[in-house]
């Protein structure tokens, strides 16, 4: 049954992407589903052979400030930058996203649709070499932030805590603490306590615009050269929080013991550009790891007490050692 409806999901999308798809008057030789993680993204090769990138956005998700965010930024980058970003290319008529129609009872959807980047996922080629590609690039991404004169409509959604964009806390609820043994509710709270230090200790005048999601598969590597995606989750907020989210990533994908290699590594491509930002990176990696938690509570509350018995213990040991250290290491 969970197949059927996993297949009758996918059928129903299909529909939506070819309504959006008609508003930009593109002849369509084929349309691919790549992903569904989270929203949904399709590969269109067009009747001369050309690429792009359509996202179905999943309702609920992402509101279009965020869209806006994201559109502005990318635009900004585009006209200041060479960094190789993806191009927004807008509707027939000048609108840079899809607004669909939305289904009886359901959410109103949006589509945006980009230029389709060449080459192959950055988590198949982490290397030092490469690592510090990705350090330059976060730096040069944080260098246009900060020199970027921020335009007067820029969405003022902020991620300066462990959580961001309004998100509801529900880790620390009544409902959800008590799924969690007293031993885990004291290193959340321990690990909560330290994060909400952390974040209040970051000067002000560090808040600027970041990616907030560039982890090594939201970049890709052509010819040798990196490419960021995924911008969705543009916001304000602050450098050492987009550095440390990617970093959380890496030393989960590589293993702590590969890790700090190529930390060094992504620390001297980010100084090749600027000052790498003051700051405990781990309280905001713990921060990281409460945000996933809170997420779980939120989209797949099921299975929340697997997740917080897995991640307390992992947030227990950090905390314990003051680095990051592989879940099943001795």
């Amino acid at each position: 049954m969970t197949e059927l409806t996993r297949i009758g999901m996918l059928r129903r999308q299909r529909p939506l992407a070819m309504q959006a798809l008609a508003r930009y008057g593109i002849r369509c030789r084929r349309v691919d589903l790549v992903s569904q993680d989270t929203n949904f993204i399709y590969r269109v090769t067009s009747e001369d052979g050309t690429r792009y990138a359509l996202r179905l956005v999943a309702p609920l998700w992402r509101t279009e400030d965020n869209l806006r965010a994201e559109v502005t930024w990318l635009e900004a980058l585009s006209r200041d930058t060479d960094i190789p970003v993806p191009v927004v290319i807008p509707t027939l008529g000048g609108e840079p996203f899809v607004r669909l129609a939305a289904e009886e009872g359901g959410p109103e959807r949006r589509a945006l649709l980009m230029t389709w980047l060449p080459g192959m996922l950055l988590g198949h080629r982490l290397n030092t070499m490469n690592i510090r590609k990705m350090g330059t690039l976060f730096g040069s991404l944080h260098r246009h932030a900060s020199d970027w004169d921020l335009p007067k409509d820029f969405p003022d959604a902020r991620f300066t805590g462990f959580l961001g964009r309004g998100e509801e806390n529900l880790l620390f609820s009544d409902e959800f603490l008590r799924q969690c043994s007293s031993e885990d509710v004291e290193v959340l709270q321990t690990a909560r306590g330290r994060v909400e230090q952390a974040y209040g200790e970051v000067p002000e005048s560090d808040l600027g615009v970041i990616h907030c999601d560039l982890w090594h598969d939201n970049i890709k590597i052509y010819k040798g050269e990196l490419a960021p995606f995924d911008f969705e989750d543009t916001i304000l907020g602050y450098r050492i929080h987009d550095i440390a989210m990617a970093m959380l990533d890496l030393a989960e994908t590589v293993g702590t013991d590969e890790y700090d290699p190529l930390l060094a590594a992504f620390r001297l491509g980010y100084e090749s550009v600027l000052p790498f930002p003051d700051g405990d990176m781990l309280s905001f990696q713990l921060g990281r790891m409460l945000w996933m938690l809170n997420w779980v509570a939120r989209f797949h509350p099921a299975y929340f007490g697997r997740a917080v018995v897995f991640r307390a213990s992992v947030l227990r040991r950090a905390l314990a050692v003051g680095r990051l250290v592989d879940p099943l290491s001795p």
